[in-house]
């Protein structure tokens, strides 16, 4: 008579083939080498991500190598600024007509302002009326499309610069001009090659719904800006207008998007500096020249959703382009601490500015902001 077995012996007896010891490590290298091809593939770029990449690499890349190697480091400077700056005027789901106009409208935005800074030759009453002007404009000129509102922004900072800055040299105007013909060469090429570039995933552009909210916003711009400058110069700043750009670049026409970006701004800056700190005072400048370059195709890629890390990367590639062109190397400590002090003082101005734009209307949702902008972060 056959006895069954019971339970607990059955749970004994395999159920299948034992997976031989030797196979073991070879299963876990494949699952590892899936788990390392899925992360290469989503961390490389899709078609846009790229195209922009490529964009960004040739605009800042050109201007910044060639005064490199031709010694001018603050004419390098001056080109990787203007070709960032191209790079961020590009127009989505449009003609080649429209990407071409939005670069000759911040072209002129730039050679109005610099020529207006150049002639005031410093921070004297009129350059007050003038540069309120402009950054009242950049506000209000956000109604009416990316092209108007870059165009009278770039013309402020470009006014401030010139302005701070009477005795630049007239050759390190060309590494600008070069920036913008290499930027409309190469937009050319991608257009031609690819057509319009699709809008960013994700992101939709934040609008007002009365004028006089469109109104408030721009007084609130300006005003804030206005007072960035005023603050850095009392201050006793070799860089003002470094506190004016960042409420600039963080108010949007929407009280969430630009709460969050204000905490973003923060964190990416900071982050941005010291990593630059670490870079700066560990690397000899060949090897800083390559991470500078190698970044910029970088910046685009995280916008929308990682607003934090592309300000951290700019961060770094202007501070290393930067510390190139200081003819004293040491002096870079006191450019990181200043850049720390304009982050402070630029985001505190721009929550203040954005209290006077929306009053309370997105106020409530701040604290779930910075919880959220912590949450991308990680």
């Amino acid at each position: 008579m056959s006895v069954r077995p019971s339970v607990s012996d059955r749970a004994l007896v395999p159920t299948h083939a034992r997976r031989p010891q030797s196979s073991v490590p070879r299963f876990t290298y494949r699952r590892a080498w899936h788990a390392a091809r899925d992360l290469s593939r989503r961390a490389v770029p899709d078609g846009p991500g790229r195209r922009r990449s490529w964009l960004f690499l040739v605009s800042i890349g050109i201007p910044f190598a060639a005064g490199t190697l031709i010694g001018d480091p603050r004419g390098a400077v001056m080109g990787a600024l203007v070709g960032m700056m191209c790079g961020f005027a590009d127009e989505d789901e449009r003609g080649l007509g429209a990407r071409l106009l939005i670069l000759a409208q911040i072209a002129l935005g730039m050679l109005v302002g610099t020529t207006i800074g150049t002639h005031l030759r410093g921070y004297a009453d009129p350059f007050w009326l003038v540069f309120g002007l402009a950054l009242f404009f950049a506000g209000w000129l956000t109604e009416f499309g990316k092209g108007p509102h870059l165009a009278a922004r770039y013309a402020a900072i470009s006014l401030g610069l010139s302005a701070g800055f009477p005795d630049v040299e007239p050759h390190h105007h060309l590494y600008a001009a070069l920036a913008v013909v290499v930027a409309g060469v190469v937009r050319t090429v991608d257009h031609l090659w690819h057509g319009a570039m699709p809008m960013p995933h994700g992101f939709v552009p934040p609008r007002l719904d009365r004028r006089v909210e469109w109104l408030r916003f721009a007084v609130a711009y300006a005003v804030v800006g206005a007072l960035g400058l005023w603050i850095g110069i009392a201050l006793g700043m070799t860089r003002a207008i470094w506190i004016t750009i960042a409420p600039l670049v963080v108010m949007q026409p929407g009280a969430e998007i630009t709460y969050r970006r204000i905490v973003e701004f923060m964190f990416g800056t900071t982050i941005g500096v010291v990593v630059a700190w670490v870079l700066i005072h560990s690397l000899p400048s060949a090897p800083l020249v390559v991470i500078a370059i190698a970044i910029a195709p970088t910046i685009p890629l995280f916008f929308p959703h990682r607003f934090w890390l592309q300000t951290a990367l700019i961060a770094v590639m202007l501070l290393i382009a930067f510390r190139l062109a200081l003819p004293d190397p040491r002096s870079v400590t006191a450019l990181i601490v200043e850049r720390l002090e304009d982050i402070m003082l630029g985001c505190g101005l721009a929550l203040v500015g954005a209290v006077m734009a929306f009053g309370r209307a997105g106020w409530e949702s701040f604290r779930e902001t910075i919880a959220d902008a912590n949450v991308d972060a990680r």
